[in-house]
């Protein structure tokens, strides 16, 4: 699908959130998508790992308190700085800024040799990013940006990623990858209704189509800021009840499906992380946080699960 462009108009930005453990195919995903771009957009390739390497550094970032979420926060700010040089066309500001990043992070971000040309840029912006928070950040920069934004989630089984790992050049501890899948909160529209524009793939994918549609709409349909919900009536107890049971009845079978591949550690700390995941819902359901249709439940519950 080609994207139209006018020599007039401005440069056009979309973020492309990716969401999976290690080993759950981001890296190849990123491949496709820069080959694929050529024509259509030009790709801006943002990998944590090369400039915040906790995979593989985590001993580094945790003996420094902090480290790790001010290196995030530092590595989201310069990309919002250098999104509006380019959006600017501001060539001399996104000189100095890329030095700075230099300086920060010990390695260069590659940019296209046809930035600031009026084209479209797709940042593929390359983590786990298995909490929703991480993603809602880069949501908020999108909005405050008038940019396009979307999500791809690596839906892979936990025994696959392990598998892939072991095959890989440089691997991550084996720890890492269980403690992420384990706490990976999966995007889910019903609930949130911010991760609508999200895409999810399991195994491999062998056709672009549907990522190319969603980066052109995203590239047509900018996210805007909003005004905060205001707050809904809160369920009845007995809704409540249901759904309470429900969720007790889903974490069950997640516990189930994981106790074959995982040790009894392991299935304790995922049962504390599905157990707050459920209370955590309940709440904001009793006091009018959320709202979930009765024909749906079953379906978030699932899904958050």
């Amino acid at each position: 699908m080609l994207i139209t462009r006018h020599s007039e108009r401005m440069n056009r930005i979309c973020l492309n959130v990716l969401i999976g453990i290690p080993a759950s195919g981001k890296t190849t995903y990123c491949a496709q998508i820069e080959k694929a771009a050529s024509d259509q957009f030009s790709v801006v390739h943002v990998c944590y790992d090369t400039y915040v390497p906790i995979d593989t550094q985590y001993d580094q970032f945790r003996d420094e308190a902090g480290s790790y979420k001010r290196h995030r926060q530092q590595l989201l700010s310069s990309v919002e700085a250098i999104i509006l040089s380019i959006l600017g066309s501001d060539r001399q500001t996104l000189e100095r800024l890329l030095q700075d990043w230099i300086r920060e992070f010990k390695q260069p971000l590659k940019l296209p040799n046809t930035l600031l040309n009026s084209k479209d840029y797709l940042f593929l912006i390359d983590d786990n990013m298995y909490y929703r928070s991480m993603r809602m950040e880069w949501l908020q920069v999108a909005r405050r940006r008038s940019l396009g934004f979307f999500e791809t989630f690596f839906n892979v089984p936990l025994e696959l990623a392990l598998r892939r790992n072991q095959s890989r050049e440089r691997s991550v501890p084996e720890e890492t990858i269980r403690r992420m899948w384990m706490r990976l909160e999966k995007p889910c529209g019903e609930m949130y209704g911010w991760e609508k524009k999200s895409i999810s793939i399991e195994g491999t994918l062998d056709d672009l189509s549907e990522v190319l549609s969603m980066v052109s709409h995203s590239f047509e349909k900018p996210e805007k800021m909003i005004d905060a919900p205001s707050s809904s009536t809160p369920m009845e107890q007995s809704v409540i009840h249901q759904i309470d049971l429900l969720l007790r009845k889903a974490i069950s079978e997640r516990m189930a499906t994981a106790k074959s591949s995982m040790s009894k550690s392991d299935l304790r700390a995922f049962a504390a992380v599905l157990q707050e995941r459920k209370l955590d819902l309940l709440k904001r359901l009793r006091n009018g946080g959320e709202v979930i249709a009765e024909d749906r439940v079953q379906f978030v519950a699932d899904a958050l699960l």
